[in-house]
């Protein structure tokens, strides 16, 4: 985005250099130039801004990518969210934020090869039952997803799995994900890789 910009800029000096150099140029052209050039500085200055902020998210996601597994059982519900999403753009998903509230149980909606997949992050103490596999999935629909996945920093109960595997709903487990997060641009695990 950045690159096209500074091709028009570039282009649009070339221009004006060139016209100016043939003395073709009246009042009317050059005002017509001034303000294509104004443009051109806003769209290079926007694409600018987008490339740092870009830039800082990418920073922001390696540090979440380096956090310790101790730091990540400490972390706050919407530190983990985030935490989840920095992963899961680490192994090439674009991640969306929904709501804080109003989600219907998805907390990120991953998106890969073109599937849509429905994201509930559970950071807690103790086993994720199958609550939360129920509720992401009923979630995903309303969110126009095809896939469901539960990311938590513990294990699953039993009864989890077996839902989970009703479902076709990819479990996380706090191994997995250590392994998600070293790892940088690979495959996520599927549920046949338990």
């Amino acid at each position: 985005m950045a690159a096209t910009a500074l091709r028009w800029v570039g282009l649009w000096c070339a221009a004006t250099a060139l016209l100016a150099y043939m003395g073709t140029l009246n009042r009317a052209a050059w005002v017509l130039a001034g303000v294509t050039a104004l443009l051109a500085m806003v769209a290079s200055w926007r694409c600018w801004l987008v490339w740092l902020e870009e830039r800082r998210r990418s920073r922001r996601d390696a540090l979440y990518r380096a956090s310790g597994q101790a730091a990540v059982d400490e972390m706050a519900g919407v530190d983990f969210e985030h935490y989840v999403a920095a992963v899961l753009r680490g192994v090439g998903y674009t991640v969306e934020v929904t709501k804080a509230s109003g989600d219907f149980g998805v907390d990120l909606i991953a998106t890969k090869d073109g599937v849509r997949t429905a994201v509930q992050c559970k950071r807690q103490a103790r086993a994720v039952d199958g609550s939360a596999i129920q509720q992401v999935v009923a979630g995903a629909a309303v969110h126009d997803c095809t896939a469901t996945m539960v990311v938590s920093n513990h294990r699953y109960t039993p009864a989890a799995g077996c839902l989970a595997e009703v479902h076709g709903c990819l479990l996380v487990d706090r191994v997995r994900l250590a392994r998600m997060a070293r790892s940088r641009r690979s495959q996520v695990p599927t549920n046949r890789s338990r």
